[in-house]
């Protein structure tokens, strides 16, 4: 699940750039250590890849790979697909029946 939210964050970040291992640690809301851990994890399984920023080394700049956009794709089409079945379970009882 973190995985998926990481993508999803590093795919929709409002920016000019990239989306940096400290901006990702406060949108996760988590501490940056654990962030560069998921990184590492996410880099690891190459669906992230780490660019060091130009204008600051010490900053690495999150890229999402083609691998991680299919990633996440097939993910997001499997939780609207489970999305659809539990709404559809969740509001039987609600419908007015004509």
């Amino acid at each position: 699940m973190q995985w998926y939210q990481a993508l999803l964050v590093i795919k929709t970040f409002n920016s000019d750039a990239p989306i940096t291992v400290g901006e990702l640690a406060e949108q996760l809301r988590i501490r940056h250590h654990s962030a560069v851990g998921l990184v590492s994890r996410l880099s690891a399984a190459k669906l992230v890849r780490r660019q060091q920023d130009a204008g600051d080394r010490r900053r690495s700049l999150l890229l999402m790979t083609a691998a991680g956009e299919r990633c996440l794709a097939d993910l997001a089409a499997a939780h609207l697909e489970r999305l659809r079945e539990i709404g559809d379970s969740f509001l039987k009882p609600f419908r007015v029946q004509p």
